[in-house]
């Protein structure tokens, strides 16, 4: 590939991802609707035309980002099943990942997507990430049936605890996004009992 070309494709890269980070930023702290185009060019140090070359509006920016997060979110999750170990081990591995993804500024950006209600006016795209979403509680639920099995998980419906467990963790990210470095996230511990006995 010729250098200059290379070049191009750097640049371009390059804006791109100043283009999400600002978009998560701006999408997490305010959400859709909230945000408007101009704040995002603004907050990537980019013109406004720049990005209608990239994403033809905001809300098609937002799908993108938003189907990011529930891929991010399936794909540690496929991590978690393919370990050996017992339930517990899984869980807490899980746990530790999701902790460390919330310290990191794009990491909570990320669980702040996923935690919100999509409605971006495009009804079938929309409905697509719900599904991923509800596709992450069942996975979980999967995995608490199968420790309430071996006798590692606490009693009760599997799906209520998977949602309880997921709110949780989502009250957790908005928490530190709300607080920032005043707020002292939990031990994970305290999180592994909501699940293990």
């Amino acid at each position: 590939m010729p250098k200059q070309k290379e070049q191009f494709n750097e640049m371009r890269l390059h804006t791109i991802q100043k283009i999400k980070l600002a978009g998560l930023k701006l999408f997490a702290k305010k959400g859709l609707a909230a945000t408007n185009i101009k704040e995002i060019a603004k907050e990537a140090g980019i013109s406004l035309g720049l990005i209608y070359h990239y994403y033809n509006s905001k809300e098609e920016l937002y799908l993108s980002l938003a189907n990011e997060a529930m891929e991010k979110s399936q794909n540690a999750f496929d991590e978690i099943t393919r370990q050996s170990g017992s339930i517990k081990d899984k869980l807490s591995f899980f746990i530790d990942s999701y902790l460390n993804g919330v310290k990191k500024e794009d990491g909570i950006y990320y669980f702040i997507i996923i935690s919100q209600p999509y409605l971006t006016g495009n009804e079938e795209e929309d409905q697509k990430l719900n599904e991923k979403k509800m596709l992450a509680i069942k996975n979980l639920e999967v995995l608490i049936r199968e420790g309430q099995k071996t006798g590692e998980c606490v009693h009760g419906d599997p799906f209520q605890l998977s949602v309880t467990f997921i709110s949780a963790t989502q009250g957790i990210a908005s928490f530190k996004l709300m607080f920032g470095e005043s707020f002292v996230l939990p031990e994970k511990d305290l999180l592994l009992r909501i699940l293990i006995k």
